[in-house]
């Protein structure tokens, strides 16, 4: 057990139970700029899942000239009972809360309050390009009484202390970094003058919640931009911050750089490790790490070799509400382990409004969704057969069985896990794998029967030996439009089909497949990549999108857009450029082609005429309809809480 992790630790005059931190991020709950119910449960399931310090809700935004649906209005006094009910809620389980406050800059745009956004200068953020408004003097005031007013409402809303956001976006990084502090009043030039602002926001703060309420900072370590700071450069930041902050929380580059922030599964867990662990070399307070820790015992490491005081989840904690818990009880086996996928956390943010994850319908829903533990089992429980063993099967498997249920699975493949299997055949996508196993450990510590190589065919299958028959057999890869020897499904590549030494790669998928494969083939063969849209992998999540690029520009790979195949003979592929029409070609030994997917409707159809009462066969997952893997383990796990009702 990581023993280091669970002992208390004093952040100024707060002991937080253990070390363990749930990082701030944006929720999407908020409404009319307060903190919601939806805010409450969120941060209770995680207070409830055992971790120390919750650093939220979202970030509290100080100045109405930081305009952002997704943040709640900090200077707004209605928020104090909204805080006031969050802290309750997080207090139950001897968990502490603290605000983050930030203004957001240049670094937003205007678009939802219709004005300009401010900076310390007048230079574009490299994310939303909009050009600010350079700051005046009466500006710089406002703010740092919105940041002192915001303080004082998160001390009357009974929170336990105060997170000043200096990282990856916001203005007070802005003006600490030479990129963007152009200014040449006190504001600006020399490093003491760029730190000003920070340190009198400190001044502010105090004045308002006196020296006995923690207040620290989240800071930048590496912009990572052309023209920003580096690591050095931070160091004399944090030699010049106020002396009586009781934190650091560390983070890394600019908004513009999320996929290094909040980085995928390209990176590797534990990536930023030298840069916290540089900073706690500096200071005499906390330092809190961040970046990619999913592993408890990891965790411990981290403070067992004296990188960091604290270590800071969020992903995780998304992933997986109950993870210290779990490990405090010795379930390891028990945790869903974040994949870095950043579908459902940040990417459900712009799909779904809300902050999420695949492997975890609940996540995001808690007022929708009760925990399993406060679910009665099934009153009467029922012999279920599930026909697949891909994420939709497997999650209905678990849960089923957490209800009370007696299930059988089959799976016609030697191996569980379904076009996970497919997709972890690319290196940077073995980690993907991990959603799978995730379910396959909670699987087997359950009383379920797994029949492998087992292809279920309806004469096989007897409405008097099963309740319920759940159909999760998945979907195939479309056959492409374009034939002939040498063309090829993505798919098919992948589990190891022969193509030729140049291969054009044809995507007509737009989400992982086709990167996937290109990225799969580009160490042995010549790769051309064909798309329609404006960039490869058009519909993945942004973080997911520049690590592909990245690995197809450094291997050569001639990309190119706006095109679609319309023949392929001869070894000549013909190229139609969708707007202007114009058609050119290009030589390759073999056509590969990321298609579209087919749900595999047969067995449900052909089990309903066989006899069985349609009201107990049931599909899930992509035989209903081909989509992500977020769907399939929510159909799966819905269905069993559905049977169970």
């Amino acid at each position: 057990m990581p023993d280091m992790l669970f002992t208390p630790r004093r952040i100024g005059s707060v002991t937080i139970p253990n070390r363990t931190v749930f990082l701030a991020h944006e929720t999407g709950f908020a409404e009319d700029g307060l903190p919601t119910e939806r805010d409450a449960a969120y941060y209770e399931a995680r207070a409830r899942g055992g971790v120390g310090l919750i650093i939220g809700p979202s970030s509290m935004l100080v100045h109405p000239s930081a305009s952002n649906p997704m943040y709640a209005s900090g200077y707004d006094p209605d928020v104090v009972p909204r805080l006031q009910m969050i802290a309750d809620a997080v207090h139950d389980y001897g968990t502490k809360v603290f605000a983050q406050l930030q203004h957001t800059g240049g670094e937003d745009t205007g678009e939802h309050a219709m004005r300009e956004t401010w900076a310390p200068s007048a230079v574009p953020s490299e994310y939303g390009y909009e050009m600010p408004k350079r700051m005046e003097k009466e500006d710089i005031e406002e703010i740092k009484l919105g940041f002192a007013k915001t303080a004082e409402h998160v001390k009357r809303g009974n929170l336990d202390g105060i997170e000043l956001k200096a990282g990856h976006d916001g203005i007070l990084r802005q003006f600490l970094s030479p990129k963007y502090n152009h200014r040449d009043d006190e504001y600006g030039g020399s490093l003491d003058n760029r730190v000003r602002l920070v340190n009198e926001v400190v001044e502010a703060i105090r004045d308002r919640v006196g020296d006995e309420f923690p207040v620290g900072i989240r800071l930048t370590l590496d912009e990572m931009e052309d023209g920003g700071y580096d690591y050095d450069y931070a160091v004399e930041v944090m030699r010049r911050l106020h002396p009586s902050l009781d934190f650091i929380d560390s983070d890394i580059a600019t908004i513009s750089k999320l996929h290094i922030t909040d980085a995928p599964m390209h990176a590797p867990l534990g990536y930023t490790s030298e840069y916290y662990g540089a900073a706690r070399e500096e200071v005499d307070i906390p330092v809190i790490a961040a970046g990619r820790i999913n592993d408890l015992t990891k965790a411990n490491d981290v403070l067992e070799e004296g990188r960091a005081d604290f270590v800071g989840m969020c992903r995780q904690l998304i992933a997986d509400a109950d993870t210290v818990r779990k490990v405090r009880r010795g379930e390891d086996e028990e945790v869903t382990h974040c994949i870095a996928c950043n579908q459902n956390c940040l990417g459900g943010i712009h799909t779904n409004g809300h902050v999420g994850c695949i492997q975890t319908p609940r996540s995001g829903r808690e007022t929708k969704i009760p925990h399993l533990e406060d679910r009665d089992p099934a009153s009467t429980p029922r012999d279920v057969l599930v026909v697949g063993g891909g994420p939709a099967g497997l999650s209905f498997a678990v849960t089923a069985a957490d209800l009370g249920h007696q299930v059988t699975i089959r799976e016609r493949e030697g191996q569980l896990g379904g076009q996970s299997n497919i997709a972890t055949q690319v290196d940077s996508r073995q980690e993907f794998g991990d959603a799978v196993r995730n379910l396959k450990n909670q699987l087997g510590n359950r009383d379920v029967t797994v029949e492998t190589n087992t292809e279920v065919v309806p004469e096989d299958v007897s409405s008097d030996a099963w309740d319920d028959v759940v159909v999760a057999i998945g979907a195939s890869e479309s056959q492409p439009d374009l034939q002939g020897p040498d063309v090829h499904r993505s798919w098919d590549v992948l589990r190891g089909e022969d193509v030729g030494d140049s291969v054009i790669v044809f995507d007509n998928n737009k989400h992982a497949a086709g990167v996937s494969v290109a990225e799969h083939l580009v160490a042995d063969h010549d790769v051309t990549f064909v798309t329609t849209s404006y960039h490869p992998g058009d519909q993945l999540e942004g973080t997911n999108v520049p690590p592909f690029l990245e690995t197809l520009y450094e291997h050569g790979v001639d990309i190119e857009t706006h095109a679609t195949i319309i023949g392929f003979e001869d070894n000549t592929a013909q190229l139609l450029n969708v707007y202007s029409e114009d058609v050119n070609t290009v030589s390759a030994d073999s056509l590969v082609v990321a298609e579209r997917r087919e749900a595999r409707t047969g067995l449900a159809d052909a089990l309903e005429e066989q006899g069985f009462a349609a009201d107990s066969i049931h599909r899930i997952g992509d035989c209903v309809a081909p989509r992500l893997i977020d769907k399939a383990i929510y159909d799966g796990e819905l269905l069993a809480r559905e049977l169970s009702a």
